[in-house]
C-alpha cells in the first residue's frame, strides 16, 4: 500500500512548484500559506483516512483539498493561533473565515460506481488514490488543474474585501456570520451595517448564553 511519504513526493514534484509560482510563500507539502494584503490564503491536502474508508468505501489514501481565506482584521475566536518562526499567523483551513474545496475533474466511475450510498457515488470533492499508488501522478496533475482553473479564481475574487463581505453576508444567519460581518463592516467603514451586525451579534450571543443557563 502506498503511504504518505510516496504521495508527498509527487505533491512536491507537481503541485508545490505551481503553488509557489502563484504566490504561496510557505509551501509545506500538505499545508500551504500565502500572505496577500489583508488576507492569508490557506490550502490543505488531507487523506480521508481509514475510518472514512471503512464507512464509505473510498480508499484510505484518497485526497481532499481544502481552501480557505483568513482575514487578519477579524480577531481569532479560538484563542491562540499557531505562528511561524517569524511570528506570522498560520491558520488552519477550518479557522478561515471563508472556506471552499477543489473538485475532481477525472472520471472516477470505475472506482466508485459500486458504492452502496448514492451520495458517495455522486460526490466529486475526493480524488480516489489506488492503494498501490498507480494513479497518483494523474491525481496530483488533476488537483493542479483544478487549482489553476478554479482555486485561484476563488482566492482572487475573495481577496477583494467587498466581494468577501458580500459572500459572508450570504452565509446562514447565526453567531459566526454576525461575528465576521461586524468586523468586516468596521474595517470597510460601513457604519450602518456595523450597527446592524453588532446588534444581531449581541442578540445571538444572549440567546446562546441563555441556552446554557
Amino acid at each position: 500500500m502506498i503511504g504518505s511519504p510516496e504521495i508527498n513526493k509527487v505533491i512536491r514534484k507537481i503541485l508545490s512548484p505551481i503553488l509557489k509560482e502563484n504566490g504561496f510563500n510557505k509551501v509545506n507539502t500538505r499545508n500551504n500559506w500565502c500572505w496577500m494584503d489583508q488576507c492569508i490564503w490557506v490550502l490543505e491536502i488531507g487523506a480521508v483516512g481509514k475510518h472514512f474508508s471503512d464507512v464509505t468505501g473510498w480508499s484510505p489514501m484518497s485526497i481532499q483539498i481544502g481552501l480557505g481565506i483568513y482575514y487578519v482584521f477579524v480577531p481569532p475566536e479560538e484563542g491562540e493561533m499557531k505562528k511561524g518562526t517569524n511570528g506570522e499567523l498560520l491558520p488552519r483551513q477550518h479557522q478561515c473565515h471563508l472556506q471552499e474545496q477543489l473538485y475532481c475533474k477525472l472520471d472516477q466511475s470505475n472506482y466508485i460506481n459500486h458504492f452502496d450510498n448514492p451520495a458517495e457515488r455522486n460526490r466529486n470533492d475526493i480524488w480516489w488514490v489506488e492503494q498501490d499508488g498507480s494513479n497518483i501522478d494523474e491525481v496530483i496533475l488533476d488537483i493542479s488543474k483544478s487549482f489553476i482553473d478554479d482555486g485561484l479564481k476563488w482566492y482572487k475574487n475573495n481577496t477583494d474585501l467587498e466581494t468577501a463581505f458580500v459572500n459572508i453576508e450570504n452565509q446562514h444567519n447565526g453567531y459566526n456570520k454576525y461575528y465576521k460581518a461586524k468586523y468586516f463592516a468596521e474595517h470597510l467603514r460601513h457604519n450602518t451595517k456595523l450597527d446592524m451586525y453588532n446588534d444581531l451579534f449581541e442578540q445571538e450571543k444572549k440567546r446562546i448564553d441563555a441556552l446554557f443557563k
